[in-house]
């Protein structure tokens, strides 16, 4: 998320996994912030460039289209960036500090790290980049996975890092966004499968409902 576009004293909403105009639309008209376009071939969200080309001038330029990679070649990453597709890069694999310093000081980048112990909240101190992405670990699935962590992990990460935004994520939906935020105040909050129905499509009550919850608990 760009701390630019979310307004002051409110949480800041993407709506990661985006992968038609339809839903990228959808999401425009409930009020998120952002997208997520996921670019990583193994995600069941997954969405090629050749596809999002096909329709990505169709939304308004000033909504943030964030690009989602894990382990990247960063000429693909830097490619997408320099032609306007995405606005934000955020690295959700296991990318290095030097990894992320070759892209810090042009472009917007958020750093994603799966959270399962203090291990993960000391990694994610040690990184370069000013805005972390918290998610629930589960493996090589790179998030998504619809499963909630601990936050009182990120709670330590909040106290060591007092100047670092965070974006919260991980089996965020209607029915705990309100606690996450209260306990939190993140920058802005992410979800994917939380405002998807049963076929894995994104159902408009359920963004809706979640944009709703997310902006009574920025009141």
């Amino acid at each position: 998320m760009n701390p630019d576009l979310v307004a002051q004293n409110s949480v800041g909403v993407k709506i990661c996994g985006i992968q038609t105009l339809d839903d990228a639309l959808l999401c425009i008209e409930k009020g998120a912030d952002a997208i997520g376009l996921n670019f990583w071939s193994q995600s069941k969200r997954y969405v090629s460039r050749t596809a999002v080309e096909g329709w990505i001038e169709k939304l308004p330029s000033t909504f943030e289209r964030v690009g989602v990679f894990v382990n990247e070649d960063p000429k693909i990453v830097r490619s997408m960036l320099d032609d306007g597709l995405i606005h934000v890069a955020q690295f959700h694999g296991s990318e290095s500090n030097e990894y992320c310093n070759e892209f810090k000081d042009e472009f917007k980048i958020i750093k994603a790290f799966g959270v399962k112990s203090l291990d993960s909240v000391e990694q994610a101190s040690k990184c370069t980049i000013q805005t972390v992405l918290l998610d629930a670990y589960c493996g090589s699935d790179f998030g998504g996975s619809g499963h909630t962590f601990e936050w009182e992990f990120a709670k330590v990460f909040q106290e060591d890092n007092p100047s670092r935004p965070i974006v919260l994520a991980g089996g965020l939906n209607r029915s705990n966004v309100c606690k996450a935020i209260n306990q939190l105040s993140p920058l802005a909050v992410d979800v994917a499968s939380g405002v998807e129905n049963n076929q894995g499509y994104k159902d408009p009550d359920l963004v809706d409902q979640f944009i709703q919850s997310v902006k009574l608990s920025s009141l």
